[in-house]
């Protein structure tokens, strides 16, 4: 059973879901977003600087305390038409923290208005930057929700061009499959409180563009697991993306992928992002935490 503070949390962000599916617009959804993240705040000891990997622009954030540092490339979420760097360092920071890394957070284009691949473009330039600063067995890859459809899908391609791939990867529900095929989509429609059917569908259209959804770059679910780096994966049951978090688990771990799986019961799409209070996401991230310190040696 879920604590006390997340079941209070629950109509919060049921309220958010709806104001979510709500917006019609790119900029509606945008708007929504941003009055959201401007209530969770950096923790105290976090640095936060302007980097750019790449050609890409972006942010640097680091705890103060001195040492050895991991490095993780974080992609944020948002269906690929909202979020950004800035509303996202309150949850690098606590990697920072977790892990004893520095984070960077790539600016990727969104769309409509740069559809698929512009987003996979920048990461790739990104993640190919930051291997001009860092070697590989330092570097973890992190996204959420769209961020970790799109941090899978950089891994795949960086594998597919023989560039060397990260130390390991941590998906945080993640949207591995903008094509709806999963059973989930169908099964967790009343349980999901914060992705709801309209905002999926208008930020999957709109990232696919005139593609099809079902394309590996764009879901890449579909694509190849052989060779991918140990991945954790935090979900929970009662998603409407659960069954993308789960079948990339299967294939991954039938392709011979160290894959571990974490699953809850009774949460939210991306529950992280709530740590300031909710218990259940400092657990999760402090897992993430050991999962990438015990992989990513420090630089």
């Amino acid at each position: 059973m879920s604590t006390i503070a997340a079941r209070l949390h629950r109509p919060i962000v049921r309220r958010i879901g709806r104001r979510l599916a709500r917006a019609e617009t790119p900029a509606a959804l945008r708007a929504a977003f941003d009055d959201t993240a401007r209530l969770l705040l950096v923790p105290r000891g976090t640095a936060l600087a302007e980097a750019p990997l790449g050609g890409v622009p972006g942010l640097r954030v680091t705890k103060r305390a001195p040492g050895p540092l991991r490095t993780i490339l974080m992609f944020h979420g948002g269906g690929y038409v909202f979020g950004s760097p800035r509303a996202y360092a309150p949850l690098a920071a606590r990697f920072a923290h977790a892990a004893s890394a520095e984070v960077y957070l790539p600016e990727y284009r969104l769309a409509p208005e740069a559809p698929h691949p512009a987003a996979l473009d920048d990461a790739m330039a990104a993640y190919h930057g930051l291997l001009e600063r860092r070697a590989p067995e330092t570097v973890a890859i992190v996204g959420d929700s769209a961020g970790g459809g799109l941090a899978l899908a950089t891994m795949q391609r960086a594998r597919d061009e023989g560039c060397p791939l990260p130390a390991c990867a941590v998906l945080l529900s993640p949207w591995l499959d903008p094509s709806g095929s999963g059973a989930s989509m169908r099964e967790n429609v009343e349980t999901e409180i914060l992705i709801l059917p309209p905002t999926i569908a208008r930020c999957a259209a709109w990232y696919a563009g005139e593609r099809d959804p079902a394309e590996p770059g764009i879901s890449p679910l579909f694509g190849a697991a052989e060779g991918l780096p140990p991945t954790l994966v935090q979900v929970s049951a009662n998603e409407m993306l659960y069954s993308d978090s789960t079948r990339f688990a299967e294939r991954a771990v039938a392709a011979g992928v160290e894959v571990r799986q974490e699953v809850e019961s009774d949460l939210w799409h991306v529950w992280p992002t709530m740590a300031p209070t909710v218990p259940e996401a400092r657990r999760s991230i402090a897992s993430a935490g050991r999962f990438i310190a015990a992989r990513a040696r420090p630089a």
